[in-house]
């Protein structure tokens, strides 16, 4: 009897606790598989999703030009009706999966319409963990940038402000049973698709003419007390030929012209001095080795007061050293006081980038300061900033100059203007009386050829 209660009791046990297994099986693998259809759905609702991106456009910011609006016109397409997006510049020193949100965000989304770009009032700040769909996994708490609630199936921009290296990262989320999933994510490479600004490559001709403007000798184009002519340029490609990068064509008082010349063979820079009459170099001679995708400043000058008189003065230097890297002085054969200027930028092959050039001409050594304040200025500012509102201010606070000469060449959209007039500011006959110089536009006979750094 005891033997059979005992074996009773063994069976009592045995069914309870089977049943208590199966209990907590069943509520175990309840909860596993309403978390695993959960996850299945979000891996689902993430295959399926698509990205479609349109070709770059860019504007370049100034003064400097290191930083770019860009633009993207994007359409997702999604089984959902909303999906929620985190667009954000990153500079991409990891893997871009692991890239997160940071509170410089820089990139917003708007809608486009035939009269504009509006913003999206289903804006938000997003604060909240965000996980992968597949096992939950949490990506990082993210707060402090902006998400936008985006409508399947239409199009969008997507507009950032980047520097050059940084790429655009969107990510698209998906808000399920109180988790948000990162359902997929791209970025987008400004930079492969062209970011930059159109700089000139070549230039049809300049004719600086002291008659067009009623200017009495000495000139204004150019005077024997003190000329100086300069410009910034970056070598793109080695020449296979020989490449002019500067032809400064003078018309002196005495008839007796001559050019001024720069020029690039390879990755040799050369200068020199060529009598037009005879057809014969006066003197050339090598000046310094460039390195591709370097810019580089080149000035010149001549004149009686800066103890150059009949010779050319040459100077280089380089942004990144900011010190002169050579120099050189070639010989004219004459006086250098002229009323015609003529001048060619660069050449049709696009071997360098020209983004700015200025002339100054002297009238007594006491505008000696700013006479070389105007190149000064050129040179402090870098490659790509505009000056023009520099010079303006410098020769209207100088009568001790004739005048000064400015070309900007940086175009930060396309198309880039097929000509680009020179900009002259001078002082009526020369006698800086008036109480503001006069404005004259020396227009370019014939048509660019950019280049996009």
């Amino acid at each position: 009897m005891p033997s059979a209660v005992t074996n009773l009791l063994i069976i009592i046990v045995t069914v309870i606790i089977a049943l208590s297994a199966f209990e907590l099986y069943s509520t175990f693998f309840s909860v596993q598989g309403l978390t695993f259809l959960q996850e299945e759905n979000v891996i689902g609702i993430s295959k399926i999703v698509q990205v479609a991106v349109s070709q770059v456009s860019f504007k370049g910011l100034p003064p400097s030009y290191n930083y770019f609006n860009v633009s993207y016109l994007i359409w997702i397409n999604s089984p959902t009706k909303y999906v929620t997006v985190i667009p954000f510049v990153a500079s991409p020193r990891l893997n871009p999966f692991y890239i997160l949100p940071s509170n410089s965000q820089n990139a917003s989304i708007f809608f486009s319409m035939t009269n504009g770009y509006i913003p999206l009032n289903t804006k938000f700040a997003f604060d909240g963990n965000v996980y992968l769909p597949q096992q939950s996994q949490l990506i990082g708490k993210i707060n402090g940038v902006y998400a936008y609630n985006l409508t399947s199936n239409r199009s969008y921009i997507l507009s950032a402000k980047v520097s050059n290296g940084q790429i655009i990262m969107l990510w698209i989320l998906y808000y399920y049973q109180g988790k948000w999933y990162r359902l997929d994510y791209t970025y987008l490479n400004p930079s492969n698709a062209g970011i930059g600004v159109y700089v000139l490559s070549g230039s049809g001709n300049y004719v600086g003419n002291s008659k067009n403007t009623n200017f009495k000798p000495p000139h204004q184009v150019t005077s024997q007390t003190g000329l100086g002519f300069g410009l910034w340029f970056k070598l793109i490609s080695n020449a296979t030929t020989k490449t002019y990068l500067l032809n400064v064509a003078i018309t002196p008082t005495n008839n007796k012209d001559f050019s001024i010349l720069v020029w690039v063979i390879g990755n040799k820079l050369y200068v020199g001095t060529y009598d037009l009459s005879s057809n014969k170099y006066i003197a050339q001679t090598y000046l310094i080795t460039l390195y591709q995708n370097n810019w580089y400043f080149i000035n010149f000058s001549l004149g009686s007061q800066l103890q150059s008189s009949q010779k050319v003065s040459f100077t280089i230097y380089n942004l990144s050293s900011q010190k002169w890297l050579n120099t050189t002085t070639l010989g004219t054969t004459t006086q250098s006081n002229g009323y015609i200027s003529t001048v060619k930028f660069g050449s049709s092959l696009k071997t360098v980038a020209i983004s700015q050039a200025y002339f100054v001409t002297l009238k007594n050594n006491q505008g000696l300061p700013n006479f070389y304040n105007v190149s000064s200025t050129m040179f402090k500012n870098g490659p790509l900033y505009n000056n023009t509102y520099n010079y303006n201010w410098i020769i209207a606070k100088s009568n001790n100059l004739y005048a000064i000469g400015y070309w900007y060449f940086v175009n930060p959209s396309y198309p880039p203007p097929p000509t680009i007039p020179g900009i002259l500011w001078y002082w009526p006959n020369g006698n800086g009386k008036t109480n503001y110089p006069q404005i004259y536009y020396i227009p370019e006979q014939g048509y660019n050829t950019y280049v996009l750094i």
